[in-house]
């Protein structure tokens, strides 16, 4: 076996490589047939990056796998394996940035980067720190800015969706939504209204849009939270309504006296899963 595909812990598609005892002796990196690919096919020198410093790529010795070893290789790897304690049956990230240009991570510092990025978003205290945020994440996992979004949208709508104990003290309309959330919202619909699609700019230049609370007992959980137009959130108040749920708990359909809408939910454009690749280095 030189790969296998199992779901991924983070809401993000990635490459591992399974190390070995033998290669972490040799100080070397082995490329498994499965990724040799990526890799140039003559003799070079390549750009490493270890974690996110893409300003200090280092130059390695690259071997491909039509050399005498029959084995493609990445070298000058010993004081990598030496400073993050890699052992045997470690696996480590890796990121192909452009040709070339290569980024390893181990997968613990890998998961727990952008965990520790994700905790900081959640927190965030206005959009321009958010995006700040999701921006770092792209960077990290070499990602694109939208995937990014639609990853961490992801990510949050997994979360279980708890109901206030009691009444919120603020109506509907004026529960403030946490900085992420709003940012990442904004952001997918481009400040467009999910049910009718309307949308304008102000003169700052930037999206006019309410999110709505469909019940407010449901607090920010994203299944909860509705990008709309002021005249849309003006008719959840105050016509007649009905709702049409799907059995995820997402709202698709709503009437608003006699006239019936479908609803933009972005979740139909998300991925079911993230994946992880193992890639296997011969014993």
């Amino acid at each position: 076996m030189t790969m296998k595909t199992v779901e991924s812990k983070l809401p993000f598609n990635y490459k591992t490589i399974r190390v070995t005892q033998s290669r972490i002796n040799k100080g070397l990196l082995a490329i498994p047939v499965s990724l040799i690919d990526y890799f140039p096919k003559r003799k070079n020198r390549i750009y490493v990056a270890f974690g996110n410093k893409d300003k200090e790529a280092i130059l390695k010795n690259f071997t491909p796998y039509s050399s005498s070893s029959r084995e493609s290789r990445i070298g000058g790897m010993k004081s990598f394996y030496k400073d993050f304690k890699v052992q045997d049956g470690d696996e480590l990230v890796i990121q192909i940035l452009d040709k070339d240009r290569y980024r390893i991570f181990t997968e613990k510092q890998f998961e727990n980067k952008i965990t520790k990025i994700e905790e900081e978003l959640d927190k965030s205290k206005d959009e321009v720190e958010a995006g700040s945020k999701l921006q770092q994440i792209s960077t990290i996992t070499n990602y694109g800015f939208e995937e990014t979004l639609l990853s961490e949208f992801y990510r949050l709508s997994k979360k279980d969706v708890n109901k206030r104990i009691s009444k919120p003290r603020v109506s509907k309309a004026k529960m403030s939504v946490p900085a992420s959330i709003r940012t990442i919202l904004s952001t997918i619909y481009n400040g467009k209204c999910q049910i009718s699609g309307f949308g304008f700019l102000m003169k700052t230049g930037k999206s006019y849009f309410e999110i709505h609370h469909i019940k407010p007992d449901l607090g920010h959980h994203l299944k909860n939270l509705l990008v709309v137009s002021p005249n849309i959130h003006a008719q959840f108040t105050y016509a007649n309504l009905e709702e049409f749920f799907d059995e995820q708990g997402w709202l698709r359909r709503v009437k608003f006296n006699n006239d019936e809408f479908i609803v933009n939910q972005i979740i139909d454009s998300v991925p079911i899963k993230y994946k992880k690749e193992i890639h296997y280095q011969f014993n």
